[in-house]
């Protein structure tokens, strides 16, 4: 589990806006996390400017490397920030404005300047302003199914404190969007929630499947999964190519080029193949088992296939137990089933992160 300090929200929101910017709006660049849930700011250059011809804001802005402890000076200027962010709020207001006019606003740049709006400041201090303003994108919207999936990213973040950040491991840069540490949360949910997200980011969540495909659209990506047991053993299984398609396509799950330690579960045989299948939740099945729903049989929504190898949204248990395999599963580490006891074995903690393939 990783401390409040490394929660970071720029790195995550320029790489889910990417996909949505239009040709006028160049995406934000992406500074490190800084030891704050209020990223680096960035600095203004163009802000909400009406392109003739263009009908709609063009979005202008350049970021600040700021790594080192402020000095006195910058404590000065940071009395400014805040009247800065304000002004940026009334772009935005103006922005979206012009998105209910005949011809209106451009959607892409509206959702940029939306995104270094909140990589100004802490999620919570314009909380309210933001959040009337993400419906109003969601309304604006109606109509747009390839801009669906990142209208409910945007809503997510909005209402939930900022997405978890891994900056330690192997070089950091890591967008965690799934832990398991405590059999806090409940991981049998339906095919919405698992779509929107659940959970907190500083303990168990789902970070959700629209977010997930708004995260590897564009570009290449990688996952890392990390497990232990409950004998303080870990092993990591790290996979180079990672992407989960849109809703449209039941969010299909890409997972190949394998290397770590614990195994690729994830294609473990013909049968038994995650990679190239579609999420399943209990009241969605789209696995390949003809007999029934792995999902309602499992208790999880996961990218099953006929049924599973692997399944790391189980049901939490202390370790060893009997019954059915619905336990958090490696398969490739844990045997299915130990054949003196009958029993099997779940995990006591489990991370899933990703992270651009170049970072």
């Amino acid at each position: 589990m990783y401390p409040l300090g490394s929660l970071c929200v720029l790195p995550f929101l320029s790489l889910v806006m990417g996909a949505l910017l239009s040709p006028d709006a160049p995406a934000c660049s992406r500074p490190p996390c800084r030891d704050s849930l209020v990223a680096a700011p960035l600095m203004r250059t163009g802000g909400c400017e009406e392109q003739p011809g263009a009908g709609g804001c063009r979005i202008s802005v350049s970021s600040s490397a700021a790594s080192d402890p402020p000095t006195r000076a910058e404590d000065r200027r940071g009395q400014s920030e805040v009247g800065e962010v304000s002004e940026r709020l009334a772009q935005l207001q103006h922005c979206m404005g012009s998105l209910q006019e005949p011809g209106g606003g451009s959607l892409g740049a509206t959702l940029a300047l939306m995104a270094a709006v909140l990589t100004e400041c802490d999620l919570h201090c314009h909380s309210q302003a933001l959040r009337s303003m993400a419906k109003r994108l969601e309304a604006a919207a109606v109509g747009r199914e390839g801009e669906k999936d990142l209208l409910i990213l945007l809503r997510s973040i909005t209402l939930q404190p900022p997405t978890a950040c891994d900056m330690e491991t192997a070089g950091g840069g890591w967008t965690v969007f799934q832990r398991r540490q405590d059999g806090s949360v409940d991981f049998n949910r339906t095919w919405q929630e698992y779509r929107n997200g659940f959970g907190s980011p500083q303990g168990e969540h789902w970070l959700g499947n629209a977010a997930l495909h708004g995260l590897t659209a564009t570009g290449q990506h990688q996952l890392r999964i990390q497990l232990e047991d409950w004998h303080q053993q870990r092993r990591q299984a790290t996979y180079s190519t990672f992407k989960v398609a849109s809703e449209a396509y039941r969010y299909r799950l890409t997972v190949r080029d394998y290397s770590g330690d614990a195994g690729n579960a994830l294609s473990y045989s013909k049968r038994y193949n995650h990679d190239g299948r579609s999420f399943s939740t209990n009241d969605r099945d789209h696995d390949r088992y003809a007999s029934g729903n792995c999902a309602q049989y499992y208790g999880a929504g996961w990218w099953f296939d006929s049924c599973l190898a692997a399944n790391l949204n189980g049901r939490y248990y202390r370790g060893r137990y009997s019954g059915l395999t619905n336990g958090i599963y490696w398969g490739t580490w844990y045997i299915l089933t130990d054949a003196r006891s009958g029993e099997r074995y779940s995990f006591k903690t489990v991370e899933m992160k990703t992270r651009p393939r170049d970072f």
